[in-house]
């Protein structure tokens, strides 16, 4: 006999990732969606879980270093503690320190900063060999100690793992493949943008995905309902994919005209290493430029959804009056100037004061001062812009619609605002010489000034240009990452503005945590509008 599809008892998983402090954006908002389509949720992030679970286990090995790691944490959580920055940096060394010698033993990277991105997921037999080594580590008393006596897994109807990266991915399989050994009966799904990368053949790999029920492709909440009924009706399928060529954004899935009813459960946004949450609101789908040669966003790869502002606001007012949260980060691939105009207008609108945020856009000429100053004014404390190269042929390859001058005038801009930029640089990009690449970091090295931070990206023809991965080739003669680091701080006087964390390279004095990072820029800005 079916069950109606509103009575399933659904689960939503964020598996175990190599950090502790990023709240998973996609719950919350994946939650909310289910809810207006008649589900009701519950969601876990495992990954923040599972390092209280690591620091707190410790209390019947040493009391002494329990003791010792309980002050760490307390300094995180303490507003004035965690902006000291050596009483900051020496907490951060001691749970470093702590999870490394985790990750030696059991070689798996317990680390708190994190290496693992989604582009890590190369093959299959990359992360089949991960889900192997997790057996017998940490990770798996986990399993066992927290979600097989905690979660009551026995309740649930659909249990489904959301994975951005390799490390979640292996984690989901290796978790369901525990929850299928031990007789538990939900159905398993496993969705997110690591699932997307890794590809739907990986659907017919029995060894690798044979322990999950339902693999969900490029899709959101629309997608996963229709898993749901499916289950409901005692008749779900193998992939679930989203309708259409570049994705098909149902509108049920992604409403742009109303605020989510988001509803924030203790074990997905209160246990952070930090004084404050930072929570990350949905302005688009897509990107409004959506012409670059080298990003998923592309318009022939994905459509272009935005969210009106009004409700934009809507959402961060409600979370400021419901939870307290205060600090945003706007999730837009290209926060355009057009529509951070409109967002100032509406705060200003409204008298919202002390909201911090930081929003992400290419280069525009319309980037200019008094803009700039407005967004600063209302709480903008960091502007992450792409430059990718200081290269006029290859920025025309990468059809990036601006000029290296343009790029140039917009960091000047930036710098007279007193608005701190963040920005990316793609390394060996197809058809790039090893002297444009050295006149990328010649351009860095005479605008550091403008920097707060960089990061260096290798190119990777993957999924995100797989309109064009053909055409462009792989042929590079560019510089790698690495090898651009290396020489940018070597140039005179680098060295001694910024320090380097993997491909990040960001001014001395603040953290590599990234939500750390934007926390020390909003008590800044705070502390210089008083």
């Amino acid at each position: 006999m079916a069950t109606r599809a509103a009575e399933l008892s659904i689960g939503i998983f964020a598996p175990p990732l190599v950090e502790p402090f990023q709240p998973s954006l996609s719950l919350p908002y994946l939650a909310a969606q289910l809810r207006d389509l008649g589900f009701s949720p519950i969601c876990h992030n495992l990954s923040s879980l599972f390092y209280i679970w690591l620091f707190r286990r410790v209390r019947l090995e040493s009391m002494t270093r329990y003791h010792h790691l309980s002050q760490s944490i307390g300094v995180l959580r303490d507003g004035s503690k965690f902006s000291n920055p050596a009483r900051y940096q020496e907490a951060i060394k001691i749970l470093n320190d702590y999870t490394e010698k985790l990750a030696q033993q059991d070689r798996l990277p317990y680390s708190l900063y994190p290496e693992s991105h989604p582009s890590a997921v190369v093959s299959n037999a990359d992360f089949e060999a991960l889900v192997e080594r997790m057996e017998g580590t940490l990770l798996e008393r986990f399993l066992l100690d927290y979600v097989g006596f905690t979660l009551r897994l026995e309740s649930y109807d659909v249990i489904a793992f959301s994975a951005a990266n390799a490390f979640q991915l292996a984690s989901s399989l290796f978790i369901s493949r525990a929850l299928k050994r031990a007789g538990v009966r939900a159905h398993i799904a496993l969705g997110g943008h690591a699932v997307t990368l890794m590809g739907s053949e990986s659907a017919k790999e029995g060894d690798l995905c044979g322990s999950i029920d339902s693999l969900v492709f490029r899709g959101g909440a629309d997608v996963f309902s229709r898993l749901c009924r499916d289950v409901a009706a005692r008749r779900p399928r193998r992939v679930y994919e989203a309708a259409g060529s570049k994705g098909g954004v149902d509108e049920k899935g992604f409403p742009t005209d109303r605020p989510y009813d988001l509803l924030l459960q203790h074990d997905v946004h209160d246990i952070y290493l930090s004084p404050h949450q930072v929570f990350s609101v949905y302005s688009a789908l897509g990107c409004s430029f959506g012409a670059c040669t080298f990003c998923g966003s592309n318009r022939q790869n994905a459509d272009f959804v935005p969210r009106q502002i009004s409700v934009l606001v809507d959402e961060i007012e409600f979370l400021r009056t419901h939870y307290g949260i205060r600090h945003f980060n706007i999730c837009d691939n290209n926060f355009d100037p057009n529509r951070a105009r409109h967002f100032c207008d509406a705060l200003e609108g409204r008298g919202l004061k002390g909201i911090y945020w930081q929003s992400t856009c290419r280069v525009y000429k319309s980037l200019d001062v008094p803009l700039l100053k407005r967004m600063r004014r209302n709480g903008c404390v960091l502007m992450n812009v792409g430059l990718e190269s200081a290269n006029d042929r290859i920025l025309r390859l990468m059809r990036k619609g601006y000029s290296v001058e343009d790029a140039d005038r917009v960091f000047s801009n930036l710098r007279q605002a007193g608005l701190p930029v963040h920005t990316y640089v793609i390394c060996g990009f197809p058809g790039e010489t090893e002297a444009e690449s050295l006149k990328t970091i010649q351009f860095l090295s005479r605008c550091l000034e403008h920097f707060h931070s960089v990061y260096f990206q290798d190119y990777e023809a993957q999924l995100a240009n797989r309109v064009f991965a053909r055409a462009l080739g792989s042929e590079t003669q560019g510089l790698s990452a690495h090898r651009m680091i290396r020489k940018l701080l070597a140039e005179p006087g680098v060295g001694r503005r910024l320090a380097r964390n993997g491909n990040l390279l960001r001014r001395h004095g603040y953290p590599f945590v990234e939500d750390h990072n934007f926390l020390y820029l909003a008590a800044q800005h705070e502390e210089s509008s008083i």
